[in-house]
């Protein structure tokens, strides 16, 4: 238990409410979708209240479909090496979009390259995002003790 609880980053710990986690994770999302449609070519974003049904759809769509798929495909991921991860991020991208399409959110993806591109925009800005939130790796400091034993400190 005391491995766990000096391992485990901020965001996993008791005092930060999940629902913090889930409005930081939501502005995340809206941010790299909004870098999407910035950077992508055929990737649209009608406005702030499509963005945010969109992120919305999004985080839904990922927490479902994305392990569904990821278990479906798993001899393809073993076959490329990995690589066919991004091709499952670029179905649930479009996904999403076909998702807001039919539910009237101005958020388009026009075919697959679009998708692709635009699922690597998204997975670039959520590797930034945690690279920002997440602390850096704790250190382990040696201290002695009276017996003169080697004890560890994480700081």
């Amino acid at each position: 238990m005391r491995y766990w609880g000096e391992t485990e980053p901020p965001w996993g710990w008791a005092n930060v409410p999940w629902i913090v986690r889930l409005a930081v994770r939501w502005v995340v999302t809206m941010l790299a979708m909004l870098a999407a449609a910035a950077l992508v070519t055929g990737v649209d974003v009608d406005g702030w209240r499509a963005l945010l049904w969109a992120a919305a759809i999004f985080l839904v769509t990922r927490a479902i479909l994305r392990p569904l798929l990821v278990v479906l495909t798993c001899p393809l991921e073993i076959l490329t090496l990995g690589l066919f991860i991004f091709i499952v991020n670029a179905l649930v991208f479009a996904f999403t979009a076909w998702i807001c399409d039919k539910l009237g959110v101005g958020f388009h993806v026009d075919g697959f390259w679009a998708a692709l591109l635009g699922s690597l925009v998204v997975s670039g800005v959520y590797f930034l995002a945690s690279f920002i939130l997440r602390p850096g790796p704790r250190r382990r400091r040696l201290t002695w003790s009276s017996s003169g034993q080697e004890r560890g400190r994480y700081v």
